[in-house]
């Protein structure tokens, strides 16, 4: 019986496929990743992670003509299975086989080749001021976690995107788990931060006691732009919100790539920590009456 992830020959395949085929599919990856991985080896924890997050990207934007920077690269598995190699997967980190990082002689879909973190923010900025010089309109995604927020030059990145660019995606993955768990004062610091009650509660209560005052709403503008400048370069999109499910990244992005005035930093802590997933077999047949993905594109 054929899986959805079969008939997925290329990313525009996936905007024809309904949020409940998706998730369908998102079961699929997960389990081939662990059964092919469990074979050849690879970054298994990373890869978990981010399959919604892959999903809702390609969904979302238009690769290889919309561009994504992946920080490491070492979890674009699952942006390998989706952009055409999924037949090849099984020779992942194999002599002659696939790549276990992003490789811009693999793939058109792979803009950028690294292995090391903290270069993505860099790179993403520089082809984003190459996209403006140009004048082509291509949206520029980079995927980073807190990990790249340890190395100058992704600092030096953040302190430059606002006055290089208007149009900049960032997406930071915090789904607790990089290689391995994550350490650091910068990682605990973020990790306390978006996930503090008290600090949303006192937040929300504070916006509308600003709300009520006269030119209450100049006062909230103020008061953005103060925690604004207390995160850096975090402009646009709060760090405060966790764990979006499938759909609200899929509308989230939708806004950024067609409404976004500035650069904007989107929190996306996908829906399954690997240290917290239950992963089964996946149904092989689609779900009754299910019209599946399109075989053709036009």
């Amino acid at each position: 019986m054929s899986r959805y992830l079969d008939m997925v020959a290329e990313p525009k395949q996936i905007k024809s496929l309904s949020l409940d085929q998706l998730r369908q599919l998102a079961e699929e990856i997960r389990y081939e990743l662990i059964t092919v991985l469990a074979r050849t080896g690879g970054h298994l924890g990373p890869n978990l992670g981010v399959v919604e997050l892959t999903l809702a990207l390609h969904r979302v934007f238009d690769s290889p003509r919309d561009k994504f920077v992946w920080d490491v690269s070492h979890q674009v598995y699952v942006h390998k299975l989706l952009t055409g190699r999924r037949d090849r997967f099984a020779t992942i980190r194999t002599t002659g086989g696939l790549n276990g990082f992003a490789l811009r002689t693999e793939s058109a879909h792979d803009c950028y080749g690294a292995g090391h973190a903290g270069t993505a923010l860099s790179a993403a900025l520089g082809m984003a001021a190459a996209r403006d010089r140009n004048g082509t309109n291509e949206n520029v995604v980079c995927i980073f976690g807190d990990a790249a927020l340890t190395n100058g030059i992704s600092f030096e990145a953040l302190n430059n995107i606002a006055h290089t660019t208007k149009r900049f995606i960032g997406v930071l993955n915090d789904n607790e788990w990089s290689i391995a768990k994550n350490v650091g004062a910068i990682s605990t610091y973020l990790n306390r931060l978006i996930t503090h009650p008290s600090y949303n509660k006192l937040a929300r209560d504070f916006e509308r006691f600003l709300r009520r005052l006269p030119k209450g709403d100049l006062a909230l503008k103020l008061a953005h732009k103060a925690e604004e400048g207390f995160k850096g370069a975090f402009a646009e999109v709060s760090l405060r919100q966790t764990s979006p499910p499938l759909t609200a990244m899929i509308c989230r992005w939708s806004s950024a790539r067609s409404n976004s005035p500035r650069p904007a930093t989107i929190p996306s802590s996908s829906i399954c920590s690997p240290r917290k997933a239950r992963v089964t077999k996946p149904r092989c047949a689609p779900p009754k009456n299910s019209m599946g993905p399109a075989r053709t594109t036009s």
